[in-house]
């Protein structure tokens, strides 16, 4: 019997690039400079496998050839989860796509620093698991959750309502002063009160957090929604939270929802 074999595998190589308008790119910023750091850039495939590249070039200065070829295949394993055994997981009808919804992958903007760790898989394995769940009350100003994608045994996307406006961008509107801000709180207080009794507080409650659907919220973003007491891996929006904190409690939302009457009065402060 002749030994395993210790060679590397070819690198998996991306599909040809017909334009810039195939990738998604992101900047670095420099504040003190005021110029971009690097930019990163990636191609999700139809079958949801990633390639990913980063440049110390202005973006308007890498060519076509350059952004392909520095573009690397990512191994499933460090974007996606494997689907949990004991539980049966929606699965997105196929129909739905980034037009008709809004298709939420692991986050590539977190890759280049959480790579080699659990960090980008457990934290789409735990939004989706709390998405099955908070679904279940099917609340209407708690945004729709049509499913996920599962591809090779992994859960690859969260599939959910696509909806236009944050409240961070209606606020400026001349929408917004017509506004029932009273009737809007209340409906967004009862899609709380909803989570809290599941035992699940949402931590991240602020203005970009809500989307604006028929002049009511729609509350979204579940990543730091979790059971009271549970610890969290991504924590609240600096400015919402009263004080730093570590684990998922109730007070959290409360503080956050008073902040939050106090600034639908005046939002430009």
């Amino acid at each position: 019997m002749s030994p395993p074999s210790t060679e590397t595998p070819p690198r998996k190589r991306a599909p040809p690039l017909k334009s810039i308008r195939d990738l998604t790119l992101v900047e670095a910023w420099d504040t003190e400079r005021k110029k971009p750091k690097y930019v990163t850039f990636y191609l999700i495939t139809p079958e949801e496998e990633v390639f990913f590249g980063q440049s110390f070039k202005n973006k308007r200065e890498i060519s076509l050839e350059e952004y392909s070829a520095g573009l690397e295949h990512i191994p499933d394993e460090e974007l996606y989860p494997e689907v949990p055994k004991d539980i049966n997981l929606t699965i997105a009808p196929d129909h739905l796509d980034d037009v008709s919804a809004f298709i939420k992958r692991p986050g590539l903007n977190s890759y280049e620093t959480m790579k080699g760790t659990e960090f980008i898989p457990k934290e789409i394995l735990t939004e989706t698991l709390t998405m099955e769940e908070i679904s279940k009350i099917n609340h209407p100003n708690i945004i729709k959750y049509h499913g996920c994608h599962v591809k090779r045994g992994r859960i690859t996307a969260i599939v959910l309502e696509r909806l236009d406006q944050t409240l961070m961008q209606y606020a400026p509107t001349p929408a917004f002063q017509e506004l029932d801000k009273v009737k809007f709180i209340e409906a967004l207080e009862s899609a709380v009160n909803a989570l809290h009794s599941l035992g699940f507080a949402h931590n991240d409650i602020n203005p970009y957090n809500i989307m604006v659907k028929d002049g009511m919220p729609i509350l979204i973003d579940f990543g730091s929604c979790q059971p009271f007491g549970k610890r969290l891996q991504s924590l609240g929006t600096r400015g919402w939270y009263e004080e730093l904190f570590f684990t998922s409690e109730k007070n959290h939302d409360e503080y956050s929802l008073g902040k939050l009457r106090q600034w639908m009065q005046n939002p430009e402060t």
